[in-house]
C-alpha cells in the first residue's frame, strides 16, 4: 500500500511540475511588416507558479521517501 502512494506521489509531483512549466507565456512582437510578424517568446512564469514547483517538488520528495523506506512492522 505504502508502495502505491509513493508512485502516485512521485507521478502527481511530475505532473503538477509539467503543468508549471507550460504556464510560461509572454509573446511579444519584434517586427511587424505587412502580413508578416516576428515574434519572441518570453518565457515569464504566470500566477502562483511558485506554488507548483513547491507542491511539485514536496510531492516528488515524499514520494521517494516512502519509495526508499523499508516497511518496518506489519
Amino acid at each position: 500500500m505504502k508502495r502505491t502512494i509513493g508512485i502516485i506521489l512521485v507521478i502527481a509531483g511530475i505532473c503538477v511540475g509539467v503543468y508549471a512549466l507550460t504556464r510560461h507565456n509572454d509573446e511579444k512582437t519584434l517586427i511587424e511588416i505587412g502580413d508578416l510578424e516576428i515574434k519572441q517568446d518570453n518565457k515569464k512564469p504566470g500566477e502562483n507558479t511558485t506554488v507548483y514547483y513547491i507542491v511539485a517538488a514536496i510531492s516528488i520528495i515524499g514520494g521517494g521517501f516512502i519509495l526508499s523506506s523499508k516497511n518496518r512492522g506489519v
